[in-house]
């Protein structure tokens, strides 16, 4: 699709889409793959620089634009929304404005990579907004975060390592076919559910009325 075609509001509704971050970019497996399928990415501002220099226009790029430089604001023109309240980093007003073009279902890429305190926030953030959009997941250069927000079954090979993370108050979510059961467990501490194994053949399952992220490392 050519750049003059891209409508300047974007309509995701229906679209695979891809929240680009400003960290790490995405340059080989899992990462890259979910970034190159994607119908429609929306970049946080700096990472829109990135997106234009590996050859793909952003759909949409929000931020404060303290990191986009002239020459990549220009070239989006209206595809650049200014968003400059510092009460939230530019990764949620990213996800704000996916969802509110009609994405769900959001996979975020770019969150890790830079600084540490970066990266916790950018974690931080999926999971609040995964109230909001219960499919979104997060995709790094060493695994994958999914939200799960009900009950979800996970396909996975005994051996393989899972933790599960609690970052909203009053998630108490249960297991099965996992080594350390989380039956109704209080996750009091995030660390709480660290580590944990898949025991058994047919995978596991994950269920919490309050969505938490379950992590898994990407094979080998």
């Amino acid at each position: 699709m050519a750049e003059t075609d891209r409508p300047a509001s974007g309509v995701f509704a229906g679209l695979s889409v891809a929240v680009l971050a400003d960290g790490d970019f995405p340059s080989s497996g899992p990462a890259r793959a979910a970034l190159d399928s994607a119908g429609a990415v929306v970049c946080c501002d700096g990472a829109a620089a990135k997106l234009l220099a590996a050859g793909r226009v952003p759909d949409l790029a929000v931020g404060d634009g303290d990191s986009i430089p002239p020459d990549a604001a220009a070239r989006m023109g209206p595809r650049f929304v200014p968003a400059p309240d510092q009460s939230r980093n530019d990764l949620a007003k990213a996800l704000d404005a996916a969802f509110e073009r009609g994405a769900r279902g959001v996979c975020v890429l770019g969150a890790g990579g830079g600084r540490d305190d970066h990266f916790i926030a950018n974690v931080s953030v999926v999971a609040w907004h995964a109230v909001r959009d219960p499919g979104v997941s997060m995709v790094t250069a060493a695994g994958r975060f999914d939200a799960v927000s009900g009950r979800r079954t996970f396909d996975a090979a005994p051996g393989d390592t899972v933790s599960v993370f609690a970052f909203l108050p009053g998630a108490a979510p249960s297991s099965t076919g996992l080594r350390w059961p989380l039956q109704d467990a209080c996750m009091a501490q995030l660390h709480a559910g660290l580590s944990n194994e898949v025991c058994g053949e047919g995978g596991f399952t994950v269920e919490s009325a309050v969505p938490v992220l379950v992590y898994r490392p990407h094979r080998p």
